[in-house]
C-alpha cells in the first residue's frame, strides 16, 4: 500500500504515488472528479457528485456514471486506491498522506516564503480542464499569483510587475467612451427601397411576406436591410435583426431576444423557447430531444404572433449563406406562417459559396407564396460610386476615378478606398490596402483590440470586452480603435462595420499571432457573465483555432447538450463527432452520439457509435455497462419504437446487473419495467407478467417516480391489450397518462389515452372511445405537438363516422388539415386525405373517396398501403369504374403487406371487391361466387384480437384506431351486396 499521494493542479494535472507518476485514465470525467475531490477535502454525497458532474442525464444514469468513474480511478491508482474512499452514500479523497500543490502554495504564501511559492506554479491551474468550477479555480489562483508577484515586485524587479499586470487585466468601458461612426446616406438603391417599402406597407396591413436580398459581399445588403429596419422603426413598428453566432438557430437569436424583451405570457410556448432564450423565460424547463422538433418551431411562431399583438413587426436575418441547418428549417416553417401575420421578414445572402439548402428554403417559400420579393443587388453605377467616394473623403478627380476603377460597384470598397487614398495609401490591393492603412495608424493596444475583434467573428458585447486579457488601458485602446473607422458601436456591442473588413484584417495576421488572438477571445468568452451553454460552441471554435483541442472538448460537449435541448440534432451529432475525433477514448461521447443518431432516424450510425462505446467500456465496469444499455433501451422505446432491439438492451442491462444481484436497485427496476414493456408488445405476455411481479417485489409496492409509474402502467396495459382484455386496459392507461402529465411529458400522456380510445373501439364502445380522444386533445396541439394533434383528429374522424355524426367528423377533419398544413409534412397531409376518404365512404360519395385515397397513397400517408388500395378498389367498383378497380387490385399485389394491413382480412376483402367488379360487368354468377367467398372469409374471422392490435400498433407507430376491423359489420355489408345482386337478377 502507498504511503503518500501528491496531486499537482498547477499546469498539467498529475498524480504521484510514493514518487511514481500515476497513469491517469483517458476518461475526462474521471480525472475531473479526482481533481475536484483533491480541491474539496472531506466527504461528499454521491447524489450531489452525480448531479454536479452529470447534470444532463437521469439520476439513475448519473449515479451509474459516478460508479463507473470511481471504478476507473481505483484501477488507475492501483496500490494508492485506498486514498479514494467510497461507500454507498459518500465519496472522499483521504487527507492523511495527501499533498495538493494548491494548498502548499497557500501555506507558503501565508508563511511569507514567496519565492518558493512562485517556483511552485508550473502553469495555469488545470489548464486542460474547462468546466466552470475549474475555470473559477484558475481565475482565483491567477489573482493570488498576481498578488504574490506584486509583493515580489516591491523588491525592484520590473518583470514581476509586468507579469502581474498580464494576469490581472480587467476593465469596464463606459458607454460615453465609444465614439459614434457616421453612416452615409443610402446611395443608388432608390428602386430597391421602393419595392421593399411596398412589401412593408402590405405587411402593416396584415399580409406578411418574406423579402430576400441577394448580392456579392460588400455590395450593400446589410446597409439596405438596416434601412428597412429604420423605415419600420420610423413607422412605430417593432424592428429586430442582426447576424447571430455559429450555434443552432444562431441567425434568429438576436431578433428573438429583441422580441422577447417583455415578460412572456403563461403559456406552453415560453417553456418550449427556454432553451433558445433562457433570459426571456427564466425558471422554465427547456424541451428535450424527446419532444417534437416542430414544437420549437411552433413556439417561435407563437412568439412572433405575440410580438405582433400591438402592431406590425419587421425582422432582418442576415447572412443565410453562413446559417446553420436549424435556422434554415425554422425560416422555411415560420416564413410560410408569416403571410398570416403583420410581419416583414427580410433575409440576406451572398451568391457564393453555393448553398443548395438555402436555395431549397427559398424555393419552398416561393412555392408557398410567402417569398414576396427577391431583390438581386447589382453593382452600383459609376456615378453612384463617385458620389459615395466624394461624400466619404476629399478626393481629387484622379483619386475618385481610381476608386471607381478598383471598387467595381462595391459601396463598401468605395468607402474604404476613399478613406485610404485620402490618407495617402496605395489602393492597388483593394480592401486589404484599406485595412492595412487603417490598422497601420493605430498604436499597440488599439491595434491588438482591432485584431481581437477581427478574429472574434462577430460583434463583442461590453461584458466580453470588459474581460479581454492583455490590454492595460482598454478605454484608450477601444476609443482609438473605434476612431480608425473600421469598427462601430451598436446597441452596446463593438465590432467591424462589415464582415469583409474583419476578414481582411484577420487574413493579414501571421498564423502564430492569429492563434494567440483566438486564445484570448476564448478566455474572454469563458470569463464573461453571459449565457454559458449558448457560448460553448463559440468558445470551442476559438480554442481549436488557437491549437488547444483538448481544452475545446469540454465546451464541445456542452454545446452538443445545448443543441439537443432545442432539438437541433444535426448540429449535436456534428459536435459530438468532433469530440470523438479529438478524444476517441471516451465511451460517454459515443453513447451520447449513438442516442442523437437514433433520434435522427440513422439507426446504422447509432449502432456503430454504440458498438464503439461498448468496446471502450472496461468489461468489469458494471456501472457504465448498465447505464449504456439502459439509455439505449430508452431511446429505442421512445419515439423510435423498436421493441425487439429495446428488449435486447434491457436484457443486456439485466445480465450485467445479475452479476451482483444486490447492486443498484433503481437501475434493476428500470430494466425490469422496460423489459416488461418489450415482452408485452413483441414477446411473451406471461414473461411480461413475471417481470412486473419482480418490479413489485423490489419496490415492495411503494410509490414510484412519475416516469417509472408511467413505464410500469404502460407495460401492464400492453399485457392486457395483447391478451384482448381491452376493458381491463383502461385503468393502467389512465394511470400512465396521469403520471406522464405529472412528469411534464404530454408526449407520453397522449398515446396512453389514444390507446385507451382504441381499446374502447375494439369493444364497440365508440362513445367511450370518443371521450378518451377528447381527453387527449389538450395534450397535443395546445402543447405544440402538432403531429399528435393530426393523429387525434384522425382518430376522432373515424369514431364520429362510426357513430354516424358525419358533420362533426368533417369539422374535425378540417381542424386536422389546418395542423397538417402548418407542419407542411406530406405524410400528414396524406393522412388528412385518408380521413376525408373515410367520410366520403360513410356518405357513399365513392368518386370523392377514390380521389382522396389516391392522394393518401401518393403522399405516403401513415396507413397500411395494401389496405388503402383495397379501400380504393372498393370505391372505384361502387362508383361504376370496374376497369380502374381491377387495376387497383393488381396494384394491391405489388404492395408489401404489413401488420397495419391486417393480413388475415385481405383475402376476404379482395374477394368482395372482385364480386363488385363482376356485378358491374353483368356477370352475376361470378359476382355471387366471389361475394360468397368473402362471406365465408368474414364468418371465419374472429372478433378483434389483441395480438393483431399490438402488431398494428408497432407497425403504424400509433394506436391503429383508424383501421380497426369489425368482422360482423364487414359480414353484414358483403351479405347486403350479395342480396342486392340476387334482387337485380330476379
Amino acid at each position: 500500500m502507498s504511503t503518500s499521494l501528491a496531486v499537482r493542479l498547477f499546469g498539467a494535472f498529475e498524480v504521484v504515488a510514493d514518487g511514481t507518476p500515476v497513469v491517469l485514465p483517458r476518461q475526462r470525467k474521471a480525472c475531473e472528479l479526482l481533481a475536484w475531490l483533491a480541491v474539496h477535502p472531506g466527504q461528499h454525497a454521491r447524489s450531489r457528485l452525480a448531479a454536479r458532474f452529470w447534470p444532463d442525464v437521469l439520476d439513475a444514469s448519473a449515479r451509474a456514471s459516478l460508479r463507473s468513474a470511481i471504478w476507473t480511478l481505483r484501477g488507475a491508482l492501483g496500490p494508492a486506491q485506498a486514498w479514494l474512499q467510497a461507500d454507498r452514500e459518500r465519496v472522499e479523497l483521504r487527507a492523511d498522506g495527501l499533498t495538493v500543490d494548491l494548498r502548499v502554495f497557500d501555506e507558503l504564501v501565508a508563511a511569507g516564503k514567496l519565492a518558493e511559492a512562485e517556483r511552485l506554479r508550473r502553469g495555469d491551474v488545470l489548464h486542460l480542464f474547462d468546466s466552470d468550477w475549474a475555470f473559477e479555480l484558475r481565475a482565483e489562483y491567477d489573482d493570488k499569483f498576481a498578488a504574490l508577484l506584486d509583493k515580489l515586485a516591491q523588491d525592484g524587479d520590473p518583470d514581476y510587475a509586468h507579469r502581474a499586470r498580464r494576469l490581472r487585466v480587467r476593465f469596464d468601458m463606459p458607454p460615453d467612451a465609444v465614439p459614434a461612426v457616421p453612416e452615409h446616406d443610402l446611395v443608388g438603391r432608390g428602386k430597391e427601397i421602393a419595392v421593399i417599402r411596398r412589401c412593408w406597407d402590405a405587411a402593416r396591413a396584415g399580409a406578411g411576406t418574406v423579402v430576400a436580398i441577394t448580392g456579392d459581399g460588400g455590395i450593400g445588403k446589410t446597409r439596405l436591410a438596416e434601412e428597412v429596419l429604420a423605415i419600420a422603426g420610423a413607422d412605430g413598428a417593432r424592428a429586430a435583426g442582426g447576424a447571430g453566432p455559429t450555434v443552432p438557430f444562431g441567425v434568429w437569436l438576436e431578433a428573438l431576444r429583441a422580441l422577447a424583451d417583455d415578460p412572456l405570457p403563461d403559456a406552453w410556448w415560453p417553456q418550449a423557447l427556454s432553451g433558445l432564450l433562457p433570459a426571456a423565460a427564466p425558471g422554465r424547463v427547456a424541451p428535450g430531444h424527446h419532444l417534437d422538433r416542430v414544437r420549437v418551431f411552433e413556439a417561435v411562431v407563437s412568439l412572433l404572433a405575440w410580438a405582433c399583438r400591438s402592431g406590425p413587426v419587421a425582422i432582418v436575418l442576415e447572412d443565410l449563406h453562413l446559417a446553420d441547418s436549424s435556422s434554415l428549417e425554422l425560416l422555411a416553417y415560420a416564413g410560410r406562417r408569416a403571410t398570416r401575420l403583420p410581419i416583414l421578414l427580410v433575409v440576406t445572402r451572398r451568391r457564393l459559396p453555393p448553398r443548395p439548402d438555402v436555395d431549397r428554403v427559398c424555393a419552398t417559400l416561393r412555392a408557398s407564396g410567402a417569398l414576396g420579393v427577391e431583390v438581386d443587388l447589382a453593382p452600383l453605377p459609376r456615378e453612384s460610386v463617385q458620389s459615395l467616394a466624394h461624400a466619404t473623403a476629399p478626393l481629387s478627380a484622379g483619386q475618385a476615378e481610381e476608386v471607381v476603377a478598383v471598387a467595381s460597384g462595391s459601396p463598401l470598397l468605395a468607402v474604404e478606398l476613399a478613406r485610404a487614398l485620402a490618407g495617402g495609401a496605395d489602393a492597388a490591393e483593394g480592401l486589404r490596402s484599406a485595412t492595412r492603412w487603417a490598422t497601420g495608424r493605430l498604436h499597440g493596444p488599439a491595434r491588438v483590440f482591432v485584431e481581437l475583434a477581427a478574429v472574434a467573428g462577430r460583434d463583442l458585447q461590453r461584458a466580453e470586452v470588459a474581460v479581454l486579457p492583455g490590454l492595460a488601458d482598454p478605454v484608450q485602446a477601444a476609443a482609438e480603435a473605434l476612431g480608425s473607422g473600421l469598427l462601430r458601436e451598436r446597441d452596446g456591442t463593438i465590432g467591424f462595420r462589415h464582415a469583409l473588413l474583419a476578414d481582411a484584417v484577420a487574413a493579414d495576421l501571421p498564423d502564430p499571432l492569429r492563434s494567440r488572438r483566438h486564445g484570448t477571445i476564448a478566455a474572454a468568452l469563458r470569463r464573461a457573465p453571459m449565457d454559458a451553454p449558448r457560448r460553448a460552441a463559440e468558445i470551442a471554435r476559438h480554442l481549436r483555432l488557437a491549437g488547444h483541442d483538448e481544452q475545446a472538448v469540454t465546451h464541445l460537449v456542452k454545446a452538443a447538450a445545448s443543441a439537443r435541448s432545442v432539438c437541433a440534432l444535426v448540429e449535436a451529432a456534428d459536435l459530438l463527432t468532433e469530440v470523438a475525433e479529438i478524444d476517441p477514448h471516451d465511451p460517454d461521447t459515443f453513447v451520447e452520439l449513438a442516442e442523437v443518431e437514433a433520434w435522427r432516424g440513422l439507426l446504422g450510425e447509432s449502432d456503430a457509435a454504440f458498438d464503439q462505446a461498448l468496446e471502450l467500456i472496461a468489461p468489469l465496469d458494471r456501472g457504465a455497462l448498465v447505464s449504456a444499455w439502459l439509455r439505449r433501451g430508452r431511446w429505442l422505446r421512445g419515439g423510435l419504437c423498436i421493441p425487439r432491439e429495446c428488449r435486447r438492451s434491457y436484457a443486456s442491462a439485466l445480465d450485467v446487473l445479475d452479476r451482483d444481484p444486490d447492486a443498484d436497485p433503481p437501475a434493476r427496476i428500470e430494466a425490469l419495467a422496460g423489459m416488461a414493456w418489450a415482452e408485452a408488445v413483441t414477446g411473451s405476455a406471461a414473461a411480461a407478467e413475471e417481470l412486473l411481479v419482480a418490479v413489485d417485489a423490489l419496490t415492495d409496492r411503494k410509490p414510484l417516480g412519475d416516469l417509472l409509474t408511467h413505464d410500469v402502467s404502460v407495460a401492464r396495459a400492453h399485457i392486457l391489450l395483447r391478451t384482448s382484455r381491452f376493458a381491463d386496459s383502461y385503468a393502467p392507461l389512465i394511470a400512465a397518462a396521469a403520471a406522464a402529465n405529472r412528469a411534464g411529458r404530454p408526449d407520453l400522456a397522449f398515446p396512453s389515452l389514444l390507446n385507451a380510445a382504441s381499446a374502447a373501439a375494439c369493444l364497440g364502445a365508440f362513445d367511450r372511445a370518443l371521450d378518451f380522444i377528447d381527453r387527449s386533445m389538450p395534450l397535443a396541439a395546445p402543447n405544440g405537438l402538432l403531429r399528435l394533434g393530426v393523429y387525434a383528429h384522425s382518430a376522432r374522424v373515424s369514431v364520429l363516422c362510426r357513430l354516424g355524426r358525419v358533420g362533426e367528423a368533417a369539422a374535425s377533419c378540417d381542424q386536422g388539415a389546418v395542423l397538417a398544413e402548418r407542419l407542411s409534412l406530406s405524410d400528414l397531409v396524406g393522412l388528412v386525405h385518408h380521413d376525408r376518404a373515410t367520410i366520403a365512404r360513410t356518405t357513399g360519395d365513392w368518386e370523392r373517396a377514390a380521389d382522396e385515397l389516391a392522394a393518401a397513397i401518393e403522399m405516403n400517408a401513415p396507413v397500411g398501403r395494401a389496405l388503402t388500395r383495397l379501400y380504393r378498389a372498393d370505391a372505384l367498383a361502387r362508383a361504376g369504374r370496374p376497369a380502374d378497380a381491377e387495376a387497383e387490385l393488381r396494384a394491391v399485389t405489388q404492395e408489401p403487406v404489413s401488420p397495419a394491413d391486417f393480413p388475415d382480412t385481405l383475402v376476404a376483402r379482395m374477394s368482395a371487391v372482385q364480386g363488385l367488379i363482376a356485378a358491374r360487368r353483368a356477370d352475376p354468377e361470378l359476382a355471387r361466387r366471389r361475394l360468397s367467398e368473402a362471406i365465408r372469409g368474414w364468418q371465419h374471422r374472429a372478433a378483434y384480437t389483441g395480438q393483431g392490435y399490438v402488431a398494428a400498433l408497432i407497425d403504424l407507430g400509433r394506436p391503429p384506431l383508424t383501421a380497426l376491423v369489425e368482422p360482423d359489420r364487414e359480414l353484414a355489408a358483403v351479405t347486403a351486396d350479395l342480396r342486392s345482386i340476387d334482387a337485380d337478377v330476379r
